[in-house]
């Protein structure tokens, strides 16, 4: 996988991308509470019917979360999470220079 000058400077691993999955599923979890909502109401009077009357409300559902989910997202929760690093490594860099000390 080539690596961006950027994803370069913050020392990007494969753990970071791993967190940014973790985080964007979460995020999509927060997008789609309306479609959850309405499953947990299919479901809460239900018991072996449960599979087949509320297939409707759980597959709105997992779409909901594939596609808040999908690379687009993850991608631009990683170039947030670089953008943020980025700042950090700009103000230690000022921050060093302003009290003259030399690059770690």
């Amino acid at each position: 996988e080539d690596w961006s000058r950027d994803e370069q400077k913050v020392r990007w691993s494969i753990g970071d991308d791993a967190r940014i999955r973790d985080k964007c599923d979460l995020w999509a979890k927060s997008q789609c509470k309306a479609e959850m909502k309405k499953l947990a109401l299919c479901i809460s009077d239900k018991t072996i019917s449960v599979g087949w009357a509320c297939k409707d409300d759980r597959a709105a559902y997992t779409k909901c979360l594939a596609d808040f989910s999908s690379g687009k997202y993850i991608e631009m929760h990683k170039k947030e999470s670089i953008a943020k690093r980025l700042a950090q490594i700009q103000q230690a860099e000022e921050y060093r220079k302003a009290l003259g000390l030399s690059k770690p």
